[in-house]
């Protein structure tokens, strides 16, 4: 492990969870509420572990992006109207969150991971995370987002809140990852299966192909992109969990947070090493 932030976990919390995916620019106010709620007071029973918070853009980037053809590499000047179109509504969103946990009681500082992220063929290549050290070392929760990003080879790329979480996770390790969204967990075959309990990097391709990308506007792939990105994280850093579960009712969060009731999907390591 490359840090000392041995009680840092990453809380994500999903664009349809704390937006209206089908209606540009809708924020669900009560529901960002109660999330922040539970992140406080797990923070003030927990006052020795680390949170960054992350939220995915919803429906503050996904209609945007796709209606700028921003999943196509952005060259043409029409093209960076909608980035920067993308990248402010994005803006606006964080900002909802971050008055709410300011509201909550809990202190949190905005990064915009575009500001200094490099990406080369979509895939995100390097990201400033010393800010982020040093606010969570000044007890400070970092928030950030997915967000729309230079590309070396492309113009501009989306980049999910997961692949952030899994580039800043190779600077500062987390034990746990918790992935808020609307669905109670993976399905094995959506949406008439049953939640798959656990996956590890082994039974991966026993589920693969029947985990489905998303029902509303996602322009960063869904829920295969989310558990691909998580699992090849864990298969360089087998001492992180990943869980992935409904945060649409009160308390869930807090259940998940503290390990109460077995809910959601596992994603880990399944071989133990010394």
């Amino acid at each position: 492990m490359n840090n000392n932030y041995s009680n840092l976990i990453y809380i994500k919390l999903g664009g349809s969870l704390v937006t209206n995916k089908k209606t540009e620019s809708t924020a669900h106010p009560t529901t960002i509420k109660h999330l922040a709620a539970e992140i406080y007071n797990f923070k003030s029973a927990n006052p020795a572990t680390q949170i960054i918070v992350g939220h995915g853009a919803g429906s503050y980037g996904h209609i945007q992006a796709l209606r700028n053809k921003l999943h196509l590499c952005a060259h043409s000047s029409e093209r960076w109207s909608g980035v920067l179109e993308v990248a402010q509504a994005v803006s606006q969103l964080s900002r909802i969150i971050q008055r709410a946990l300011h509201l909550a009681g809990l202190q949190a500082k905005l990064f915009h991971p575009s500001e200094s992220a490099i990406c080369r063929d979509k895939q995100l290549k390097s990201l400033d995370t010393t800010k982020i050290k040093h606010t969570i070392d000044s007890q400070v929760i970092p928030l950030i987002h997915g967000d729309i990003c230079f590309d070396e080879t492309c113009g501009a790329s989306i980049i999910s809140t997961e692949s952030i979480f899994a580039y800043i996770s190779t600077k500062l390790q987390p034990t746990n990852i918790y992935i808020a969204g609307t669905e109670p967990g993976v399905y094995d075959s959506y949406p008439d299966g049953n939640i798959i309990p656990a996956i590890s990097a082994s039974s991966r391709n026993t589920y693969f192909t029947n985990i489905t990308t998303s029902k509303s506007p996602d322009i960063t792939g869904g829920m295969k992109s989310k558990v691909d990105i998580m699992l090849e994280l864990i298969r360089h850093y087998p001492d992180i969990t990943v869980r992935i579960f409904s945060g649409t009712k009160p308390g869930n969060l807090t259940n998940a947070l503290t390990g109460q009731y077995a809910m959601g999907t596992i994603l880990s390591d399944n071989h133990p090493h010394s």
